[in-house]
C-alpha cells in the first residue's frame, strides 16, 4: 500500500476509536451496536459476507466466536484473511478493517461460552450450522436431547470457539451533508500506526 508522505500518526488508537464509537452507539440507542460483517473466502475464491457479534475489541484484535464446522469456520481453517465492517445508521458513522484471522485460546474460549444463555449453549451442540435442515422439529428435537442431557452444567462444545482479527488496516467513516463525509485510513507501518485522510 502507498502510504502518503503526509501521514501521521492516528488522531486515536484505532482499537480504542472503535471501542469508544461502540460504547457511542450503545448509549444512542442502535439495534445491535456490536454487529459486524465479516467476510471470508470460499473454496471458489469468491467472498462470502455475513453478519457476526463483535465479543471485544483490544489492542490485540477485533473478537468474535462461532462454530468451527460452519461455513466461515471451514473457510477461515483453509484462509486466515478476512475482513470486517460494522454501520450505525443513527450515527451516520461505519468502520472496517482488514487483517488475519487468529485462534483464541481455549480457555478464552470456555470463559466466553460460560457467559452465555443456557438455550444459546444447547444451540452450540445441537446446531449442526450451514449444512442442510429438512424440518425445523428436527432442531428442535435436537435441542431437547441436549437440554435433558446435560441439564444445567453445558460444557462448551469441541467444535465451538472463537477468533480473532489482527487488522493491518482500518477505515473510519464519519458521514456529512452533501456526502462530504470525515474519512480516515490507517495502516500499520514499521510496527507502528499511519493515518491520513481520504477523500469521500
Amino acid at each position: 500500500m502507498m502510504i502518503p508522505d503526509f501521514a501521521q500518526k492516528p488522531i486515536e488508537e484505532p482499537s480504542k476509536w472503535l471501542q469508544r464509537w461502540i460504547q457511542e452507539a450503545e448509549k444512542e440507542g442502535e439495534v445491535e451496536p456490536t454487529a459486524m460483517a465479516l467476510s471470508t473466502i470460499g473454496g471458489e475464491g469468491r467472498p462470502r459476507t455475513r453478519f457476526v457479534l463483535c465479543k471485544g475489541v483490544s489492542a490485540h484484535g477485533v473478537r468474535f466466536f462461532t462454530n468451527l464446522e460452519s461455513a466461515k469456520g471451514v473457510e477461515i481453517s483453509v484462509n486466515k484473511h478476512s475482513s470486517i465492517a460494522f454501520h450505525w445508521p443513527k450515527m451516520n458513522r461505519q468502520v472496517r478493517a482488514q487483517g488475519t484471522l487468529e485462534a483464541v485460546p481455549d480457555d478464552e474460549a470456555d470463559e466466553y461460552f460460560l457467559t452465555r444463555k443456557r438455550l444459546s449453549r444447547v444451540g452450540a451442540w445441537a446446531s449442526k450450522q450451514s449444512r442442510p435442515l429438512k424440518a425445523r422439529e428436527e432442531l428442535l428435537s435436537s435441542v431437547k436431547h441436549y437440554s435433558e442431557m446435560f441439564g444445567d452444567d453445558i460444557p462448551r462444545p469441541p467444535h465451538w470457539s472463537g477468533f480473532r482479527l489482527i487488522p493491518d488496516y482500518w477505515e473510519f467513516w464519519q458521514g456529512h451533508d452533501g456526502r462530504l463525509h470525515d474519512r480516515w485510513a490507517i495502516h500499520q507501518s514499521d510496527g507502528n500506526w499511519v493515518s491520513w485522510r481520504l477523500y469521500p
